[in-house]
This record gives structure tokens, sequence and C-alpha cells, in this order.
């Protein structure tokens, strides 16, 4: 008898110890089958564990969704093939999933090997029936690309994607590579490529499958009246032709048991020799359950005439489970003496805080015969074994889960929580009971990956707006590849207003920028002709200048203000560290580092951390607030909410629980008594911290010695209490906190004036948000919310028209009896948006109709469902923050993007569906989102009254504007425009068969921001790694590049081309150096045949004859005269 799923991880972790064996664990839901996944672990290799999870919820009529779940599967699918003993973990929807057959789907994996010969057309059309999609750049997985000899692919069996370079048909090298960089990692000898879907058809399968529909539905047909048949064959027929097409649409699964010969379940992937359900009533009543609400869902699409009779969603118990397999029980009570019973009970801590650790410990020792204490952290086995030699109490260091040969073992093994073997009298306690926190939250490997925040979203595409710095807002129409005298040269085709059009070489990229502003404004385009353009120019850069004037002022005096040098880290600061369960990512300790050095300096700090929802800004603000403190300071956390206040202070005091460090709460949900009190122990010093809304800026509040001010969302504060924080600031280090991006360009400009700490990753644990967009159907919704419910969860219901959202609540009120329902809107006072917010944090609410107002809100852990309403009338950005509010806890959480089932839908609610279902595959859609989000940064920095400039001119000029300007105000020098370049006749460009359009536009622009021989270098060779090896014409363009680098040296004049010479002009300060005409010509010996030089106006000037290979020789010529120069001075 197993009564929960840590007694079944548990004791499958010591049947898998003792003999490996093929198990099947089938839990009663999804979130048991990842509890016991996740447990499990902790004692063995992930190779060991899978986990096959499927939405418990139909997501049958699902337009698109993410990929997360997916990816999971077919991983599991790939583990359970390969050699080796196993655990699988799943739950009844997925022991009823259909799937392909094992052999069939064994067979269609690909393995690429260094030296194999490979039909490139065969493995594009392979991947394509396999169910990756075809992209250009691979930013996630389940997707390929082909660039010439260059064949990217990734796979869910791996964390990183793989490149193939083929020479002729013979692969010639597999590299792993970054996806964020796309630069190549290291070099493999083979690769495996796993399918990526789990609707695979064979050939004959899907001929068989087209016939028997089409005869299936001639017979339905005849008993229908002749608009619903036709009604019926159109619906599917379409269907039925993606299915032939192998379009993977997720709305197509509900064919496929229809489609194959017989049913497969994840039991055939691999030798099971034991099957264990956890409890047979909740299993049976769960596969009943699921097999009838889809059939009661089918019958609600034939009555629609959407599908044909005879299709099924899960298969029958009989079919999954059939009696060859021999199955065993959990059952929550002793039902026969044959029964075996494992009694796994939890550990019950004495209390909080370090005072009750030896309490919990001497309560477990009397009760136990074997103790073991689990601590991966070492310096929290230094304080218990310290605590039980000052008792007097023995123990002995043991190796991972072993028993003690006496009675007290401490060990390092990683448990995330403790238990008691109530029948063996044998306890295991984790830093969970003795430290209040656990050792990981999840320990789920997500294998769907995608990159953070690709540049794409500067991608260029037809169609988009475009601002050239002398001619103003045009339309980019494509890029043209003109030939003039045989040599070929890449343009960009912009339309202006009138129907002007102007052609810019690709050459001069820098003057022509993406214009990026808020998702869907669109500007006016400018008049080739007219003056506006340059009006409006000199407008924008006055108030750039102004701008620039006041971040100057504002940051410079800071700068110059003493502060107080923090001392360097000490023992204590390392041990509060070691305490985090966690390691820091790369962006955290990089962020933590540039924080510690500037509490280090004698300067006051004023830094800003930048960082997603969620990537972990205040475990990094917590370790500054502990230096602080540490250095004998008063610390105070300003936050925007009472609720983040609370949230913040209630983290606070289980992360400083160990250290005796005072935390004080200030706001107006604590008793006035308690705050007076605390206001006197703040100003006698003995509150080392203290956390609060806007009531600590009030005048009673005054500190003793406040050494650190960390702010929570600053641009969330009213202008008033802007000004009081201002005044807090004057003399202490302060770190600001932002959810919102900031424009790298914008940090670019800042630098040495706002110093500024990014974090882009996000934690690897994570646990995903499974996304879908799926028309709006009451009764789906009330199931969704139902069936969330019954599991305890909590969800977020997203309705932005404040005049209905009271009528919707009640409706799901009447609809769900189990959902006690609060409502928030922007309309309510503050206090009564804080209190609902507060009984919704708390439970006491378990579903929360809002409007957007909840885009920037707070941690709801149990929070793990969103459903948003019409989702296509909101901004992507709008959709990605109100996202981030689940998928905050320890469980797999899902998102419903709904919008109104309208057949007549226009054209602009079309484009912005599928720019939602984009942003769910997080295409880009998604990058919309970002771009939105960086706009929305750079309006915080500088001030909202700056939005309608960045509109006018663009993101990017403006910031461009911006960067000139502060870089003349810090230097005093007015930075020229770069001279002319020489355009030469030659044939340098980039050919559509190496790179297309969109890549060649991003190749020009890094080519051209390249400033050093170095950069050119690094590029030549990305574009080789990316691309494969580089054709003559693109070489001939990096020559032509590093020829430019030399000739804008202070000692050319210029270097142009007259019909058939090169003329190169020198400057005064060369052609003036003493005995320099001789020192040229002994220099130049070995192309005298082709040039001549000679003196023009007291300049010395060479003429190159442009024969053979000219452009090697005047690169040559022109690097040896700036050698020349650079040895006499001139730089």
């Amino acid at each position: 008898m197993v009564n929960d799923t840590l007694g079944v991880a548990l004791m499958f972790a010591g049947l898998f110890a003792k003999e490996k064996r093929n198990y099947a664990i089938v839990a009663n839901n999804l979130y048991g089958a990842q509890k016991i996944y996740e447990f499990l672990l902790n004692f063995f290799k992930e190779e060991e564990v899978v986990f096959f999870p499927v939405d418990e919820l139909l997501r049958a009529e699902a337009i698109s969704s993410s990929r997360d779940l997916l990816s999971q599967r077919l991983y599991a699918m790939g583990q359970l093939l390969t050699p080796g003993k196993k655990i699988l973990i799943t739950h009844p929807a997925g022991l009823l999933h259909y799937l392909p057959n094992p052999s069939f789907f064994l067979e269609s994996i690909i393995t690429l090997k260094k030296g194999d010969k490979v039909d490139l057309e065969k493995l594009k059309f392979k991947l394509s029936r396999l169910g990756y999609k075809r992209v250009n750049k691979i930013d996630q997985s389940l997707q390929y690309a082909v660039r010439g000899d260059i064949v990217d692919i990734f796979s869910v069996n791996s964390l990183s994607p793989y490149r193939i370079e083929l020479f002729d048909d013979e692969i010639e090298s597999i590299r792993t590579f970054d996806v964020a960089t796309q630069n190549s990692l290291k070099e493999v000898d083979s690769t495996m490529i796993l399918p990526a879907s789990e609707v695979l058809l064979s050939d004959d399968e899907i001929n068989d499958f087209a016939k028997n529909v089409a005869a299936a539905l001639e017979e339905e047909e005849k008993h229908l009246k002749p608009e619903n048949a036709e009604m019926l064959h159109s619906n599917v027929m379409n269907d039925v032709m993606d299915i032939v097409e192998r379009n993977d649409k997720p709305s197509l699964y509900k064919y496929f048991s229809y489609a194959t010969k017989e049913p497969h379940s994840i039991l055939e992937y691999f030798a099971v020799d034991d099957v264990f359900v956890t409890s047979k009533e909740d299993f049976q009543d769960s596969c009943a359950s699921l097999i009838n609400e889809s059939e009661s869902y089918f019958l609600e699409l034939q009555n629609d005439f959407r599908i044909i009779k005879g299709l099924r969603n899960y298969m029958p118990l009989s079919d999954a489970l059939p009696k060859k397999y021999p199955v065993s029980y959990g059952a929550r009570f002793l039902v026969s003496s044959s029964t075996y019973e494992l009694n796994i009970m939890p550990i019950v801590p004495s209390g909080n805080g370090i005072s009750s650790i030896m309490p919990t410990l001497q309560s477990y020792f009397k009760t136990s015969s074997k103790v073991v204490i689990a601590l991966s952290e070492s310096h929290q086995r230094e304080t218990i074994a310290n605590m039980l030699s000052d008792a007097g109490i023995e123990f002995e260091n043991v190796e991972g889960y072993e028993l003690p040969i006496k009675k007290i073992g401490l060990s390092d093994a990683p448990l995330n929580v403790g238990f008691e073997i109530g029948n063996a009298k044998i306890s295991y306690i984790s830093s969970s009971e003795l430290f209040g926190h656990r050792v990981s939250s999840s320990r789920y490997t997500a294998r769907f990956k995608n990159a953070t925040i690709l540049k794409s979203y500067e991608d260029l595409k037809p169609g988009d707006y475009v601002v050239h710095e002398y001619n103003g807002i045009g339309q980019f129409l494509g890029i043209k590849t003109l030939e003039n005298d045989g040599a070929h040269r890449d343009y960009l085709h912009i339309a202006y207003a009138g129907n002007q059009t102007l052609y810019v070489p690709l050459e001069q990229f820098r003057l022509v920028r993406k214009y990026s502003g808020r998702e869907g404004f669109a500007p006016k385009l400018s008049n080739l002709s007219g003056k506006d353009w340059k009006k409006k120019k000199k407008h924008i850069e006055e108030r750039v200048n102004e701008l620039a004037d006041r971040l100057i002022a504002l940051y410079g005096t800071r700068a110059k203000i003493a502060g107080y040098a923090f001392p360097p880290d000490d023992e204590l600061q390392a041990k509060f560290e070691g305490e985090f369960p966690h390691e820091l990512t790369f962006d955290q300790q990089k962020a933590l580092n540039e924080i510690k050095a500037d509490m280090e300096k004698p300067e006051v700090m004023d830094r800003l951390l930048c960082g997603d929802v969620g990537f972990g800004k205040t475990e990094v603000a917590f370790r500054a607030c502990f230096k602080a403190i540490d250095g004998h300071k008063q610390v105070a956390i300003l936050c925007p909410t009472t609720l983040l206040a609370r949230q913040h202070y209630e983290v606070a005091l289980e992360r400083f629980a160990t250290f005796g460090i005072h935390i004080a709460l200030f706001s107006r949900l604590v008793p006035e008594a308690v705050q007076r009190a605390n206001i006197k122990a703040l100003q006698e010093g003995k509150i080392d911290l203290v956390i609060g809304t806007h009531r600590l800026l009030s005048k009673e509040i005054v500190f003793k010695d406040l050494g650190l001010l960390v702010i929570d969302e600053e641009q969330r504060f009213g202008v008033e209490q802007k000004e009081k924080i201002k005044e807090l600031k004057n003399s202490v280090d302060v770190l600001s906190l932002s959810a919102t991006p900031i424009p790298r360009t914008l940090q670019m400009s800042l630098v040495g004036i706002r110093p500024l700490s990014e974090i882009n990753t996000a934690p690897s644990n994570r646990m995903p948000i499974q996304t879908y967009v799926t028309p709006y159907k009451a009764g789906m919704i009330y199931e969704l919310i139902g069936r969330e419910l019954s599991r305890d969860g909590q969800v977020f219901y997203i309705h932005n028209r404040v005049d209905s959202i009271y009528a919707k609540a009640d409706e799901l009120s009447r609809a769900i009896p189990s959902a006690k329902v609060g409502v928030v809107h922007g309309k309510m006072e503050k206090a009564d948006i804080e209190e609902t917010m507060e009984e919704f944090y708390e439970g006491k609410l378990n579903v929360l109709v809002a409007t957007s107002i909840i885009e920037n809100g707070i941690d709801v852990p149990n929070a793990n469902m969103l459903i948003v309403e019409d989702a296509d009338r909101f901004g992507l950005s709008q959709l990605y923050q109100i996202k981030g509010r689940v998928g905050r806890g320890d469980r797999i959480a899902y998102a419903y993007l709904c919008y109104k089932p309208n057949k007549n839908m226009n054209e602009d609610a079309q484009k912005r569906l599928e720019a939602i279902q984009e942003f769910t595959e997080l295409g880009s859609g998604y990058k919309i989102a970002q771009r939105d989000l960086l706009i929305r940064g750079a309006g915080d920095m500088l001030g909202p009254e700056q939005a309608g400039f960045i509109d006018t001119v663009g993101l990017d000029l403006y910031l461009k504007l911006l960067n000139e300007a502060i870089e003349e105000k810090k230097t005093g020098i007015k930075k020229e425009p770069p001279k002319a370049k020489s355009l030469f006749s030659i044939d340098a460009y980039i050919p559509k068969d190496y790179a297309d359009s969109s890549d060649k536009i991003s190749l020009y622009q890094e080519l051209e921001e390249a400033e050093s021989e170095t950069e050119v270098k690094k590029l030549e060779k990305h574009m080789a790694d990316v691309y494969g090896k580089l054709p003559k014409e693109v070489s001939l363009l990096f020559q032509k590049k590093r020829i430019d680098l030399i000739v804008s040296h202070i000692e050319f004049v210029h270097v142009q081309e007259e019909n058939d010479l090169i003329d190169i002009l020198m400057a005064d300060n060369f052609s003036r150096i003493d005995g320099i005409g001789i020192e040229l010509f002994q220099a130049l010996t070995p192309f005298l045949k082709m040039i001549t030089v000679s003196f023009l106006e007291k300049k010395l000037r060479i003429r190159l004859r442009k024969v053979d290979d000219w452009v090697s020789s005047l690169e040559n010529i022109v690097k040896i005269i700036h050698a020349l120069a650079s040895r006499h001075g001139i730089h």
C-alpha cells in the first residue's frame, strides 16, 4: 500500500537501485507524475528516468500551441527506444495517448556520421516529413535550415542544434552551435535526429486514410441536408488535405487514431517488466472521464458538421493496458493480507528559524532507529555538525542515501524534501525542514529550447518602414542586385511619398535603419524633394541635446557625491550566498560582481538592474543587501505595491533566517502599534532591513545609518513619490530593479553616465508555459477552470472590458461551483485592488477576473492557468507581460489565448491572430513583443515626453542622435560624418545562392559596423561557419572593407577610381615628411610596373593601373603607406 507520490517515488527508488528493471509508473494526474519524476531524479540519471506528459485538457481545436510538452514526449519516445533499463513515469492521459508504431518511429530516426554520403534533396524531404519546420536560421527546437552546403537541425534529444557541412555530397563536419550567436561550439563525429512530430504516418497509411475518409464521408452525406453535407465535406476535406500534405497542426491529432492501422501506447516503446498504477479507483475514474469528455466533445463537433463519426482522442483502456502487462496497484488502505504496506510520512518541523533545528532533530532521534540528515550545502552541514557536537550527540558522515552504522548519519545528498518511513523507523531530513527552503523547486530539463532575445527583431522584410538619415522615412521594397559592366552590386530599394523611389548601395547601409515604432503605429512617408524631414530631424536633435545635458548633469552630480566604501566580501557573505539552493546564471553572477564593485568604491552607487520577470533579480538584490548589512549599514527596499512589499518580506524572512538579521515591513496592512515600535527600532539601529511601500518615504521614518536603497520598478511610482525618492537617494548607494529591457544601443549611450546590469538568461529549471491559441467556447473554458480548481490550483482570467467584467465574474461563479471569484480593474481604488490581490495570493480566492492591469503584478506560485479573452485585441508586448504571471511555481503552467470564432474576420484581425500564433511558437510575434518592450524601456529611462520623438524618427535613429549628443558633451568633439567610401567597379557582393535577402542586410550591416582588422576577420570566420565557404565575390567584399578601413586614416585624402586607374592622394601631414618620397619609392618597389608616383599641389599622388589582381595590389599598397605613416607618428 502506497498512499502518495512521495511513497511511490521512494518505493521505486529502492526497487530500481536494488535491481535494474523496466518499470512504468502511472500517476493519478500530470502533476503527480511530475512530482514522482522530479523526486526520482534525486537518485538516478536523467537517461534512466523518463517523463511522458500529455496535456489533460482537450487541445484538439487549438490552431497553434507552444511545443514544450510535445518536445518532452518526443524526447521520452527516443529515450525509451535506446538500450538500458528505465523507469517511465506517465499518467492516464499519457497512457491512453495514440502514438506511431514504435518500429516506424525507430526507422524514422536519422543518423548522420562524418564521412557519410548524403543526398541533400532527400534529407530536406525527410526532415519536412518528420515534422521539422524549415527556417532561414534556427532559433528553437524542431526546426531545420539549409544555406548552400550547410544544414542546421535542432532535435529534442540535444540541448544544442547541429550544423552539418557538406563537401559535394559528403559530410565534411558535424558541429554543435549556439542558437543566440549562431557560432559553432564543438565538432562531433555523429548525431541522431529524432522525429519532430508524433503524428507520423507511412505513405500506405495516408493513402488508406484518404480512401476510408472519402468513403465514410460519402455515406454520412447521404443522410444530411445539402447545405450541411456541403459544410461537413468542406471541413473534413480541408483536414484530409493537410494530413496528405503532412502539414503538422495540433488540430489534426484527432484523426490519428482513424489513420493508424492499430493502436500503440507509450508502453510499447520499451520492454516493460512491471506496470504500477498509483491508485486503481482514481485511475479507472480518470480514464473513464477522459474518454467520456472526449466522446461528448467529438459529438459536439459532429453536430457542428466539423468531423466524421468514429474519431477518438484516447484509446480504450483495454488497448492501452492489455492483459500481457503485469500490473500492480497502489491503494489508500490495506485491501488484503497480501498487500504490502509502505507507510511514508512527511517530516514535521518543530517551528521556524535556527532555534527550532535542534528540537526538530531531537524529536526524530527519539522515534526513529536511523536518521539521515541530507544537506547538499557544505556550510549547512557544518552548522548541523557543530550543533550536534555541542549537544554531545554522536554522528557519522555517510555517502549519498546510505544508512549510518549507528543511529545518525550526515550526508551531502541533494534531497529536496524529507520523509519518514514509519514501519521501518527510518527518517531522512532535508534542508527544507531544517533551514526553511527547498534544494530545488524543479529539476525539470526543458527539452524545448529557444534563443532568448535574438537580434533578428531588427530583420528587414519587404513592406517594413525604414529611416534614411538624410532622406527620411520610406518603405523598404526589397533588395535588388543590379549589374553594370559585369560588376554586380546589391541595393536597398526604398519607396517614398508621391511614388518616388531610391536605390541605396548596401555598402552605405549605415545611412539606413529599420524604423522601430510601437506595435501597430504606421509613420508618414517622407517626400524626397521636400524639406519637412530636415526640419523634423533638426527639432529632435535640439530636444536630444537638452536631454543629453539633463542626463549628464543628473548622473554627473551623483557620481561626485562621496559615499561609503563597503569592505570586500568576507566569510559570512560567502556563507549567505552558499545557502542559495541554485547556481547563479552567468548573467546573475556578472550583475552581482558589477554591483559589489560599485559598492566597494568611495562614490555613491546608482545602478539599474534589468531582467525579465522570474530571471532572478531578487536574489542578486538580496546579496547586495546582505553585503550592506554585513558592512554595518541599514538597508531599505522600496516597492510600488503593498502586495509586492509583503512578498519581498516573506522571501527575505526565509532567505535571511539563519543570520539573525532583523527585518521589518512597513505597509498599510501592518498594525499601527507594530509600525510605531518599528520606527523607534529603526531609529535606534535595531532593524537591519526594512521593506515597504511609499510609506517608507514619510517624514516620521528616520534611519540610524542607511547604506543601501533598493527600488523595485521605479517607473511605477508617482511624480511626488519620485521627488521624495530623490531626497532619500542623496548620499546612499542605490540599486534600481526593472523588468523592462533596455535597448543595447541606449546602454552604450549611457556608459559612464548610468551604470546598468542586465540578466537575459532564464534559470535553467523554469517550468515551461504550455500556450494555446484557440477559439473561445464557454463550455471549454468552464471545463478548463473546473479541472484546474480540482487540483487546488488558481486561475487568472483576463477580460479587458470594465463595463462587463462583473457580469463575467458572475457567469463564472454560477457555471463553476468550486470557483471563488474576485475582480480587479483599473478604475477601482488602489486599496481595493490590493485587498483583492491579497485574497488571491492567500488562496481565499481561486479565480481572479482582471483587466490587463495585472501585466506587472506579483508572483502567485499556485496560479498555473491563464485564460485571455479576445487575445487578438491585445498588443503582443502586453500578452508577453501577462503570460509572465503564470509558470512561477513548480508545475507546468497553461496559457489559453482565446479569440471569437467569427467567420468574417477582417484582414487586420486575421493578421493579429497570425501574429499571436507566431508569438505562441516564439516566432516573429515574439520578437515584435521584445521590440515593443525595448521601446517601453527606453521611454521609462528617458522620460515620457521622449516617447513622441521616438515615434517620429524610430527608436534606432533616435538613439543614434542621443548617442552622438552625449559623446559630444563628454568629449567636446563633434563627430564628423564619415568619409565617403569609394565604390570600385568590382564584382564584390553577396550572391543570392549564398545568403538570402534578409541575411544579406544583416551581413552588410555587420560588415559596415566592423571597425578593425580583427573584427573583419571575426566576421569572415562567422560567415564561413554559418553559410559555408566564402565565394570569390564575398571574399572581394571583405578585401574592399579592409581597404576602406585603412584609407579612413588621416594620411589619406582620397582613393578614387578613374576609368582604368586608381588615384591615391596623400594628405599634407604625410607628404611633408622629410625624405618620404624616397622611402615610399623603396617600399613600393614590387609594384613599380603598375604605379606612377608624383606630386600634385605639394601632395604625394600614386596612380595604380587596373591590371591583373589590382585589388590585392591596392590593399598591399595602402597597408605599406599606413605602416610608414605610423612609423613617422601619424595616427
